[in-house]
């Protein structure tokens, strides 16, 4: 009788250790997808104020500079707070609040990234490095380049372009995850 009972509390405690992990694992799924909604929100809005940015700082005015990057930081550190609004209550802590921003603020910078990248396929951005890339070839280089239907400009124009996503887009990205993240992290703390 005594072993019937053992049984008996062993299959209840596997069965609901089993109940808990499997609602743990839903309730994960959930909090995560509310996450991606949330940041993907957050980071259009970023993305809206990083192009603003860029498109003021083609303004040629001397002072505009001490303007355009704190309104970089502003924009980077509100994103990461949007996404928490947006996550709403599954933001508990800062660790959620900072894994919320680093999404938000990282596609932000992505979306950052490919404005710059087709900024520089115009020429708006980045000219002198378009300039640079064509300086280190030979003329007998870019007369070869020509076989294969390659102009100094369209050298020029890939020099930009590459340029751009290394900096726009790969570097501009992460700064902007490492901002969003500490805005994120300074939601939760805000609304207690």
């Amino acid at each position: 009788m005594t072993v019937t009972t053992q049984r008996q509390r062993q299959t209840q405690l596997v069965s609901t250790s089993r109940r808990q992990s499997q609602q743990k694992r839903k309730q994960q799924k959930s909090q995560s997808a509310s996450f991606l909604a949330s940041s993907l929100k957050a980071s259009l809005i970023g993305g809206f104020g990083i192009l603003l940015l860029m498109l003021i700082s083609l303004i040629p005015f001397q002072f505009l500079a001490c303007l355009v990057i704190p309104g970089f930081l502003v924009v980077w550190l509100t994103t990461g707070m949007m996404a928490g609004i947006f996550a709403g209550d599954n933001v508990s802590n800062s660790q959620q609040g900072g894994k919320v921003g680093w999404m938000a603020g990282f596609w932000a910078g992505v979306y950052g990234g490919i404005i710059a990248m087709i900024m520089a396929a115009f020429g708006v951005v980045m000219a002198n490095f378009g300039q640079g890339v064509v300086s280190q070839f030979t003329p007998e280089q870019l007369a070869g380049f020509g076989n294969f239907g390659l102009t100094p400009a369209t050298i020029s124009m890939t020099g930009r372009v590459f340029g751009a996503l290394l900096v726009y887009g790969v570097i501009g990205s992460l700064v902007s995850g490492l901002f969003s993240s500490i805005g994120g992290m300074i939601y939760p703390k805000l609304t207690a």
